[in-house]
């Protein structure tokens, strides 16, 4: 091979390598760009819940959404989460509280965190607070809408305390 030929060679090696870097490094920085937008929509969703604000709380999810409460039927669709939903927003002081993120991941246009959280009410009419969960866990997929905005897609709740055996 001619010296020319060669070092002409080396380049297009260089080139292609600098750009495979780059991409990665691009990648790397988008993933967690996106983690970030994923973890930020986790906590709007928990201030909306403590402010009451139901519209923003369920503007955050996708029109195909599906919540999977522990001991209840899935809930699909937001017309079926509004309905479910809606009576503990009027009827309840909600507090809820994000005590870890234990993993977050994102895949192309799919978001996925698992995290323990807090969940108690207080009636509005007067009364006591209830703890709904003094330990839980979640596992919600978020998904990339064709806006670039995250929407929430499943969310999937138990609690980590063993059940009551009486």
């Amino acid at each position: 091979m001619k010296k020319s030929n060669r070092l002409l060679s080396v380049i297009i090696l260089a080139i292609a390598l600098a750009m495979l870097f780059s991409a990665i490094s691009c990648q790397k920085q988008d993933t967690e760009a996106d983690i970030a937008a994923i973890k930020e929509l986790l906590n709007k969703y928990g201030v909306v819940m403590n402010t009451g604000d139901f519209d923003s709380w369920i503007s955050l999810w996708a029109d195909d959404g599906v919540q999977m409460i522990a001991d209840t039927p899935a809930r699909r669709g937001k017309a079926q989460i509004h309905e479910a939903m809606k009576p503990l927003f009027d009827q309840m002081i909600i507090d809820i509280a994000f005590t870890s993120i234990e993993d977050a991941e994102v895949h192309g246009d799919l978001g996925l965190i698992h995290c323990n959280y807090t969940f108690a009410v207080t009636p509005k009419a007067g009364g006591e607070t209830i703890i709904v969960l003094p330990d839980g866990k979640a596992l919600v997929l978020f998904e990339r809408q064709t806006d670039g905005s995250w929407k929430f897609v499943y969310d999937c709740t138990n609690s980590n305390a063993p059940p009551i055996m009486e």
